[in-house]
């Protein structure tokens, strides 16, 4: 049999959809489980935007579209970036592809050359590591303060003549941690010093609570020459299964992106352009009512896990998850998940898939009822767990 490619060989699946899976296929034999590793909101698309696509479809938007996105819709991002960010843009400085991920992929695909390192501060989304692989690049992974905030010190440590890049989620997932002005004016002047690329993950911007996303364009604009914009639809707009993802940055490298999106997925439908055009033209307050169920959650998530005896936490700013902190119980968090899950019919994502053991990254995007009765269930796994 001819052989297959070393390289992909060695990637790992994505183990937050291994988990998922390992909970449906459960749930589908029987069993009641408890979904705290889903990494979407709970509550549906808005209908407006669901109405847009159904009429672009009756309207015969079903063919192919252009590669990175129409021009309608990359203006419908700019003027997004402008009026809500207060990012100035080009049209020709976007480019929109099927998710932020498959976009994130695209990035390093276009940025790195075999061997070329990339920073990833701890806890880190679980695709980066292997995106960065699969580009034939080097993931080298920093660690975190008891804060959650990533170790600028050592991150100083770790730059070598092969260092390309740095990528960061803000707000983080898993942790749902913000970065601190004082963390990324760090990671501006690192990237300044060294000739680095930043990619920034804002994909959880609209779920920031009791104070306002702050971005690195934000506080140094001039970055924008340096700096990759990745952004989407899927948590903000409750639209994750309509894989709208965009990044914005230097046209240098968002032409290289839309070149590898004409030889891959070619284009979003048009269909869900006209739909995301709409969201985008809605604004934050089509979804605020969500985002203040949210926090109401966060609260109450919070609460619930400081009661339990041994758990701790990284008090989380945004998103919509809690990284439990399980290591006076266990260091092996993948063990314990698989225990969890087993026993107690609560699924969770382990720490070591975000570069972090000893901890356990849960959904609180679950009804007030779900969520109690999930977390009762994790106090009382780790008071009957032996490692």
């Amino acid at each position: 049999m001819p052989s297959v490619s070393n390289l992909i060989q060695q990637l790992k699946a994505s183990p937050t959809l291994a988990l998922n899976t390992k909970a449906k296929s459960m749930k589908a034999s029987g069993k009641d489980i408890i979904n705290f590793g889903v990494g979407e909101p709970d509550f549906g698309t808005h209908s407006s935007i669901i109405d847009e696509a159904i009429a672009a479809l009756k309207a015969g938007k079903t063919k192919y579209g252009p590669a990175g996105g129409s021009l309608p819709l990359r203006t419908a991002i700019t003027q997004k970036l402008k009026n809500e960010n207060q990012m100035d843009f080009e049209a020709n400085e976007v480019v929109v592809g099927m998710g932020a991920k498959e976009i994130l992929f695209h990035t390093f695909l276009s940025l790195l050359n075999p061997g070329e390192e990339v920073i990833i501060p701890n806890p880190f989304w679980v695709s980066y590591k292997d995106q960065v692989a699969a580009a034939h690049g080097t993931p080298v992974m920093v660690g975190m303060q008891k804060d959650g905030q990533p170790d600028l010190e050592e991150i100083k440590t770790k730059i070598t003549s092969n260092t390309k890049v740095i990528v960061f989620s803000s707000p983080n997932n898993p942790s749902g941690v913000t970065y601190s002005e004082t963390t990324l004016l760090g990671l501006i002047e690192i990237a300044q010093k060294h000739d680095l690329w930043v990619i920034s993950d804002e994909i959880y911007e609209r779920m920031v609570f009791d104070q306002k996303h702050v971005s690195v364009l934000n506080l140094r604009p001039e970055i924008k020459e340096r700096c990759v914009l990745i952004n989407g639809l899927s948590k903000g707009y409750a639209m994750t299964g309509w894989r709208v993802g965009y990044a914005a940055g230097p046209t240098s490298i968002i032409s290289l992106i839309k070149k590898l999106q004409s030889h891959s997925s070619t284009c979003i439908p048009p269909f869900i352009e006209a739909a995301a055009i709409k969201a985008l033209d809605a604004g934050p307050s089509l979804m605020s009512e969500h985002m203040n169920t949210l926090n109401e959650r966060r609260k109450l998530a919070m609460q619930l896990v400081s009661e339990i005896p041994g758990a701790g936490f990284i008090e989380p700013k945004g998103a919509f998850y809690l990284f439990v902190d399980i290591s006076k119980v266990t260091s092996d968090s993948f063990a314990f998940s698989n225990y969890l899950l087993e026993n107690f019919y609560v699924a969770a994502v382990p720490g070591e898939a975000f570069g972090t053991p000893g901890f356990l990254r849960i959904s609180y995007a679950v009804d007030t009822q779900t969520l109690k009765s999930g977390i009762q269930k994790l106090k009382e796994a780790l008071e009957s767990y032996e490692s």
